[in-house]
């Protein structure tokens, strides 16, 4: 399964995941019924979940390409996210124009956490610099100045930064303390190829490198045996408890949101 590094062949961000379900299917799916079985008798045997971790990096134009296809297309008031990847660190660029004021600011951030299953798909981002403000125009000069104190009263007076707040305001992410929760159920929960793909595998982390980002994935077995089947290995009352979505954020990054 190494060939995944050939991912990046793929033409769009959607045809990744389309590339990740199809090698997986590929892969198991030659002499399945032969090993299906023997599988089964070690999974019933014994309560230890399967260890097998794949890599998977994602260029930084797949990034991009799902920013925009995910978010920047769905939000009226967004006209431009994207990020520029960096070793253990990225720059994340956001245009906004609401409420009579366009502004092109820009920040640096650290990857907390990165979850994507079939019921949970969150990004977690670590605030590392306050926000620059690359470009500012307003429908007047009275709301041009008022957004320079505001941004002068978080930065001094409360010694936050406002990019937190300007995405939860235009309903992107949620924010707490220097911490940014993206997630983007509510745009994957209806693509069937993405969500086919996260019933095989699931991403429990990932890191950043220069231009891109690998992504630490699981192979779901008792989902790719059930499909096999056509019936439940074990059920979900088997399973921990998983986090449910849509969620919003809490005190740690990796406990479960409530609705």
């Amino acid at each position: 399964m190494s060939d995944f590094d050939n991912v990046n062949n793929s033409d769009n961000f959607d045809e990744f995941f389309e590339s990740i379900g199809y090698r997986f299917d590929e892969s198991f799916g030659s002499g399945w019924e032969r090993i299906a079985q023997s599988v089964k008798d070690i999974y019933n045997k014994t309560t230890d979940k399967f260890e097998d971790e794949l890599s998977l990096p994602v260029a930084q134009t797949y990034v991009n390409d799902a920013l925009q296809t995910f978010v920047t297309d769905n939000v009226k008031a967004i006209l431009e996210l994207r990020v520029e990847m960096h070793d253990d660190w990225f720059r994340l660029y956001c245009t906004v124009n609401a409420g009579g004021i366009y502004a092109e600011v820009a920040s640096n951030f650290s990857l907390v956490h990165v979850q994507l299953d079939r019921n949970v798909q969150r990004f977690v981002f670590g605030q590392q610099t306050y926000t620059d403000i690359l470009n500012l125009r307003c429908e007047s000069f009275v709301k041009r100045q008022g957004v320079k104190l505001a941004i002068w009263f978080y930065h001094s007076v409360l010694k936050k930064d406002p990019l937190g707040f300007i995405l939860s305001y235009v309903n992107i992410a949620r924010a707490k303390d220097e911490v940014i929760y993206l997630d983007i159920h509510r745009w994957l929960k209806n693509n069937k190829k993405i969500m086919s793909t996260l019933h095989k595998v699931q991403i429990n982390y990932g890191e950043l490198e220069e231009e891109q980002m690998i992504l630490k994935a699981q192979i779901n077995y008792r989902d790719l045996l059930a499909a096999s089947s056509n019936e439940d290995i074990i059920g979900d009352d088997d399973d921990p408890e998983l986090m449910q979505g849509p969620i919003n954020p809490v005190d740690d990054a990796t406990e479960p949101s409530q609705e």
